[in-house]
């Protein structure tokens, strides 16, 4: 079985694929982009991408490629975040720190107390942002104490992130639908009809039927300017009963309705 994730190596998307595929051939994409081109043209058979962070709310990009790619969620995994500053230069000589925009904003409280004027540069994923970091003088990056092992840098400082509890979740994406589960949750997209009113019509059904929405918010749709779709998830799979009867209530509501199928719920 071949997985693709955002590289290079010692990235958490890395970490992710490790923990969800142990025995598997893990390929590296440079971008979370490739990782869903890999995935819709059979180079992989899944891919693992970051969806969320318990610190920073949702990565806005791979809620953007669900909605333009045709595929599914067929599962997900929770992978502690433990920032690390690395670099081989001396601190008093840094000029230029490297790393992911989502990392940064996870540490943005130690990069103000400690670096509040250094120029910041992103990388496509935090091990890339080690690789720069070996590759320039005067530089660091945040990044793993895996990054540091693999692309030789020091460890200048551990456990940067603003807050202990940083967790980010990680979906499985492919083409076929995960095995049914008795604990399912379901991930879903639907544009409601331009009216007062529409978003509370399209969910009371769920109200009705008693199901937990855990997750709503609003992404721009890409169609018209100021025109948004809604990703949902909920607990309960999509063959189960009250779920239908949620989703037939919607249907009399939402314009358009994209549903991932359902996937196990994993512990956090």
């Amino acid at each position: 079985m071949k997985i693709i994730f955002l590289g290079p190596e010692t990235s958490f998307s890395h970490d992710a694929a490790l923990k969800a595929f142990p025995k598997a051939e893990l390929v590296e994409a440079s971008s979370i982009q490739n990782v869903f081109r890999a995935v819709d043209k059979n180079e992989a058979d899944a891919g693992i991408v970051p969806i969320e962070n318990s610190t920073e709310g949702s990565v806005n990009i791979t809620l953007d490629f669900l909605i333009g790619f045709n595929l599914i969620i067929s599962g997900e995994v929770f992978i502690d975040i433990r920032h690390c500053f690395l670099s081989n230069s001396k601190q008093r000589e840094i000029k230029k720190i490297y790393s992911h925009p989502q990392a940064f904003a996870q540490c943005q409280e130690w990069l103000h107390q400690n670096y509040p004027n250094t120029k910041l540069a992103g990388a496509s994923s935090t091990a890339s942002a080690a690789q720069h970091a070996v590759e320039e003088k005067g530089s660091a990056a945040i990044a793993s104490k895996k990054s540091a092992k693999k692309f030789g840098l020091k460890v200048l400082e551990e456990d940067i992130q603003d807050l202990s509890f940083n967790k980010t979740r990680f979906i499985i994406i492919e083409k076929t639908a995960a095995k049914p589960s008795p604990l399912n949750k379901t991930s879903m997209f639907f544009l409601v009809k331009d009216r007062p009113g529409a978003l509370l019509d399209c969910i009371k059904g769920f109200k009705k039927q008693e199901i937990n929405l855990t997750r709503i918010e609003s992404r721009p749709s890409r169609k018209s300017a100021w025109n948004y779709v809604f990703f949902v998830e909920f607990k309960g799979d999509i063959s189960d009963k009250s779920v239908e009867k949620a989703i037939a209530e919607l249907k009399k509501y939402a314009k358009i309705i994209k549903i991932f199928k359902s996937y196990p719920i994993m512990g956090n």
